[in-house]
């Protein structure tokens, strides 16, 4: 995500926003995405209350409804998020509780937040806590709940090197107790091809592992090339208990064509590799007997492209703002039966003011 070049202008009592993001992709999966996002003071500056609330209105006959006999799947999925924010001289800390809700998922989640500024704020140290219980369900089956605990830190230190350089580590961990497979995904043991039909000698519900610990390393830094020019780089590491490696990097660049005005190009790639009990083809149950047919489970990679920008146009009180974004992404799996390669288009647009 690209950062702003100039400093946002100083709030007057609030900002409200709201948006639409829509993706579809070549595995004939489509997400419609209204958001709504208000921020307010709560009797001075310092203190600020934020409420968003979005939808996800998902259609799907992807490789996997398809490979399972199963039709299009439609579902909607709901999400409310309260958190409030306070400032005192060079600290702050933040607080929230997320709620989502879908026909075959229930997810609570809280966060307590915190950061300090030293040297004149040219060093600013972060951390933050997590927690989750969600709730996994099974359509058309009352009786199917299963639980998933999970929770987490996050740490960062930011540094202002010079005028025109930023630098930030971070650091987090997040670990998860509970159901982690699909109750919709089967895996066929025993089939040449390694599908679910009628070579199959046995269709069996996937089994995933119950405990998950994952580890992120970031290092991201931003130089200025030019008052109105800016150039950032990222960098993440990614390790889990399920043996699963990633990388990946990104670069972007920011212009200011005009007052007021942002744009942003930025490219990233991704790369992992696969889960220690994944196959694409199982003769027999994998290590510790799980087996899977999740394919972001696998060996595989992306390439994305983004343009995106925001306007804001000042007012005698405020401001009103309009961004807009197109992105490209093309994946690769290196091994998953039934689909080599998936390209996505995203679209989103948003108006929003401040008051």
């Amino acid at each position: 995500m690209a950062l702003v070049l100039a400093a946002e202008p100083a709030p007057i009592g609030g900002q409200l926003r709201g948006g639409i993001y829509v993706r579809s992709d070549s595995d004939r999966t489509t997400v419609i995405s209204p958001r709504a996002h208000v921020r307010q003071q709560l009797g001075s500056p310092q203190t600020q209350l934020d409420i968003s609330y979005s939808l996800d209105a998902w259609t799907s006959a992807s490789v996997d409804i398809r490979t399972a006999a199963t039709p299009i799947v439609r579902e909607n999925r709901h999400e409310g998020v309260v958190g409030v924010e306070r400032e005192r001289g060079n600290a702050a800390w933040a607080a929230s509780y997320r709620f989502s809700h879908e026909p075959d998922y229930l997810a609570n989640s809280a966060t307590l937040g915190g950061k300090l500024d030293l040297a004149q704020r040219t060093i600013t140290f972060a951390g933050r806590l997590f927690g989750a219980l969600d709730r996994v369900g099974r359509s058309g089956d009352p009786t199917f709940r299963e639980p998933l605990r999970a929770g987490g830190a996050q740490v960062s230190a930011t540094f202002v090197l010079t005028k025109t350089t930023l630098l930030q580590f971070a650091y987090e961990l997040r670990g998860a107790l509970g159901y982690m497979a699909s109750p919709y995904r089967f895996v066929a043991v025993g089939s040449g091809d390694g599908l679910c039909n009628e070579t199959a000698e046995f269709c069996l519900p996937e089994v995933h592992p119950r405990r998950r610990s994952r580890h992120a390393w970031v290092l991201r830094g931003r130089q200025a090339l030019h008052r109105k020019v800016s150039l950032g780089a990222t960098y993440r590491f990614y390790y889990d208990s399920w043996q699963l490696r990633s990388h990946t990097a990104s670069v972007d660049l920011a212009v200011m064509p005009a007052r007021g005005a942002t744009l942003a190009l930025e490219y990233r790639h991704y790369a992992q590799s696969s889960a220690f009990f994944y196959r694409s083809r199982y003769m027999a149950p994998g290590p510790g007997g799980y087996f899977t047919r999740d394919r972001e489970l696998s060996s595989l990679g992306s390439q994305r492209l983004a343009l995106h920008g925001v306007y804001a146009r000042p007012l005698k009180r405020g401001s009103v703002e309009v961004g807009a974004l197109v992105a490209g992404t093309r994946i690769g799996y290196d091994d998953f039966v039934g689909l080599s390669r998936v390209f996505a288009l995203e679209l989103s647009a948003m108006l929003g003011g401040r008051y």
